[in-house]
């Protein structure tokens, strides 16, 4: 799988997940998947990789991104949300990932 490394600061993230969702302004590791659902589609996947990256504490975890990763969690993470959209969206994207790490 093709690795490509992501540098993000604290005040990028904030940038980030303003653009994303101005309702909001929470980090993206307060978000609900109803936050996510809200998101416009072309973003979704940007949302998806920072919210991989973020850990329990709310802060990135690691400076490196799985695109491929990303590709194929996005679409299970919407499903996932749509079914309950008032959990945790990291959390949501934590569970898919590991389900799809089993198939592998």
């Amino acid at each position: 799988m093709k690795k490509y490394i992501l540098m993000m600061g604290a005040a990028s993230l904030v940038a980030l997940t303003s653009m994303a969702h101005a309702d909001t302004k929470q980090p993206v590791s307060k978000w609900t998947c109803e936050d996510f659902l809200a998101v416009k589609d072309t973003f979704q996947p940007t949302a998806v990789g920072l919210g991989e990256a973020v850990n329990k504490s709310g802060k990135v975890e690691d400076a490196v991104l799985d695109v491929d990763g990303v590709e194929t969690l996005t679409p299970l993470v919407i499903t996932a949300c749509k079914e309950a959209p008032k959990d945790s969206f990291v959390q949501k994207i934590k569970s898919e990932w590991t389900k799809v790490k089993k198939d592998m």
